[in-house]
Parts: structure tokens; sequence; C-alpha cells
């Protein structure tokens, strides 16, 4: 199948960080390489491969997203070990200013939040509207995300470009449990 395929493309000399195109979401074309079509579809065996081979780990697409970050938002933990085992650097941010911590919390993926920051994100940075992994998950109403990301030692007190907290998040939504635990926090 698919493995063969780029298997074969590399036997016969293709550079295992060629860029191809491939529509966002948004229908933008942005160039992904091979490892990052690979972590996107939670290929584990080509994403082994390719990094034997020596692709490049933090390559970002032309949107500034790293292997790590698809891998992240789309909740593919096995792939976000084995790119984090192959220092993958969990602080790049794409042309938005998000990261892969941002990627796990917007969409609640907690194993993978948990293992980044074991493996040293930081939860502080902050995207290109100031908005923070905390924010995202408070946001998101992801509770369990929101106490790792408090252990973690996060910020409450950052602010979004329009002066808003992660509790101002919380509260917005209506998540009561979330806000309390923020404010216990920051008390």
């Amino acid at each position: 199948g698919e493995l063969q395929k780029v298997v074969k493309w590399l036997r016969k000399g293709g550079p295992v960080d060629a860029f191809g195109p491939a529509l966002t979401g948004d229908g933008r074309v942005s160039a992904f390489t091979l490892l990052h079509v690979a972590a996107t579809n939670d290929h584990l065996a080509m994403v082994r491969e390719l990094l034997k081979r020596g692709a490049s780990i933090d390559l970002q697409t032309s949107l500034g997203v790293t292997a790590l970050m698809g891998a992240a938002g789309l909740g593919h933990l096995s792939i976000v070990l084995v790119l984090l085992q192959h220092s993958a650097d969990p602080d790049l941010q794409d042309i938005n200013g998000i990261t892969a911590l941002m990627d796990a919390a917007i969409h609640g993926h907690l194993s993978i939040l948990l293992v980044l920051l074991q493996h040293s994100a930081n939860p502080d940075l902050q995207d290109s509207d100031g908005i923070t992994a905390l924010m995202m998950a408070a946001d998101g109403g992801h509770e369990a995300c929101v106490q790792a990301l408090l252990r973690a030692k996060a910020n409450t007190e950052l602010l979004d470009k329009d002066g808003g907290t992660a509790l101002q998040w919380a509260e917005a939504q209506g998540h009561t449990a979330i806000a309390a635990l923020i404010r216990q926090h920051a008390a």
C-alpha cells in the first residue's frame, strides 16, 4: 500500500523531505512533507520509516504547521510520542501562533496534552490573538485539560488581545466548574 510506495520512492533516491501540495481544511493549498502526511493520517509505520531515513522532524509547511501539530490536533497519541522521542520541538508556532499544545487543548486531547507538558511544552505561549492553551481549554469546557495546564503552572493572568483572561473565557461559556478551578489556582 502507501508505505511500499513511499519506500520505493525513497529507494529510487527521492528526497525524504520533498514537499507536495495538499489542500488544507479551509481550501488553501499548502505544501506538506511525507512526514506531515504520515503523521496526520496516523500512519505510525510510515512515520517510523521516514524518521529512520532522516526526515527533518520540525519542518514547517507554508502555513507553519509541523508534523507534531498535525498529530496533536487530530489526537494521534502514538505518533506524538514517536515524534517527541525523536526530539520534535513542542514550542514551534504556526503562522497564527498556534502550538501543538494549543491544538491538543482546543480538541480536549488530554493524553496528548499531558505528554507535551512532560516534554516541557511551554503552556504560556500565546497565539496571534494573545490566546493561550489554557483559554482554549477553558473555552471548550475541557476540565481535565484545564487541570493539567494549571498543574503545569500555566499563567492565569495572561490576557488575550481584547483583555480577556482564561477565567473570563470559562465564565463566558458557562463552564462554572472550570471557572472555580482557575479561581482556586489564582488565589
